[in-house]
């Protein structure tokens, strides 16, 4: 008899506590918050409200301030290290998102003192860089960027310090070493970091009121990630932008000169030949040309010849109003 009221001590304190937390857990990680909201209301009293208990209270938690107060708490209780340490990544991408500098700074010097080479080192020692961005300081921001990017081996993590560093240095107004990077990074073969690379190369051509270089990374990222999120903002801003053409390239003033409507430049033939297939119903000359850029071979596809460059641009509003896409009067 007192082995068996042992046994049941023992199943109350430990197994029933733990048990729940673990089958509340594997709710959330399936998807299923509803099942686990109706079983808190089940599990969370005062016997079971343990660490466990009050972390998964905070994965459900629709309102983001009681999400994070909830997690704190649970730092304070008894969490296993498993959770303990994604508590430690939730709560700074929350405090990342609240701007709350401090308290973040202490959440990754925390996390990246306990847990070397742990789950989300990669991700905190990004946010490390941001931590020191929101404090203005970017000329640490670069350094931390360049002890990431020493850790770091090639891949995924590696094009992700870049855009880091690359963000840290525009900040300190060093445009020239930002674009260096972001240049490098657009020309890989892939890689989730790669399409926002062409948009912020697309974003600063915009704001040099560089159009010929901004509709060219657009053209890029249109083609080799056509539902790029930043498609539609480069578009908007585009359309703010002016025609840029020098006096001296005008066509009026230079022999044998003409104007043409660039409307892709592809780094694949095919893709050349079916955007050049969208425009024969137009009756103007369509040409596919190799061009070289950065030592790497693309094709541009063109489609008009005018004379002057007045024509030109009204028939390039045409096609913009038409086709829902930027494109460039380029001089020939």
């Amino acid at each position: 008899m007192a082995r068996q009221l042992v046994i049941l001590i023992i199943l109350s304190l430990g197994l029933y506590q733990g048990a729940p937390a673990e089958e509340l857990y594997g709710l959330i990680q399936r998807g299923k918050l509803q099942e686990a909201r109706d079983s808190l209301s089940v599990y969370s009293n005062a016997a079971t409200r343990d660490g466990r208990v009050i972390f998964c209270q905070s994965l459900v938690e629709t309102d983001g301030v009681e999400s994070a107060r909830l997690m704190e708490a649970a730092l304070n209780a008894s969490v296993p290290g498993r959770y303990h340490e994604l508590i430690y990544f939730r709560l700074a991408q929350y405090y990342l998102l609240a701007g709350n500098s401090n308290r973040l700074s202490e959440l990754v010097g925390e996390y990246l003192s306990r847990w070397e080479g742990g789950r989300y080192e990669s991700q905190m020692r990004r946010i490390g860089i941001l931590v020191e961005q929101l404090s203005d300081d970017q000329e640490a921001a670069i350094r931390q960027a360049d002890r990431y990017l020493l850790r770091t081996a090639d891949g995924k993590d590696a094009q992700w310090g870049k855009i880091d560093k690359a963000r840290a240095l525009r900040e300190s107004n060093k445009n020239h070493g930002a674009n260096t990077l972001l240049r490098s990074l657009s020309r890989e073969k892939s890689g989730e970091a790669v399409p926002l690379a062409l948009y912020l190369l697309g974003v600063d051509a915009v704001e040099r009121k560089r159009p010929d270089d901004a509709v060219f990374f657009y053209n890029l990222l249109r083609e080799a990630y056509p539902s790029a999120v930043g498609l539609d903002d480069l578009v908007e801003q585009l359309g703010g932008l002016s025609d840029q053409v020098s006096s001296d390239s005008r066509a009026e003033a230079i022999t044998g000169t003409y104007y043409s409507i660039q409307v892709g430049v592809f780094s694949s033939r095919g893709n050349a030949r079916r955007q050049a297939d969208k425009f024969k119903a137009y009756d103007h000359k369509i040409d596919i040309k190799s061009k070289t850029i950065s030592g790497k071979k693309y094709r541009v596809v063109y489609i008009g010849r005018f004379d002057t460059f007045e024509a030109a641009r009204q028939f390039k509003s045409q096609l913009e109003t038409t086709h829902g896409e930027a494109y460039q009067v380029v001089a020939r």
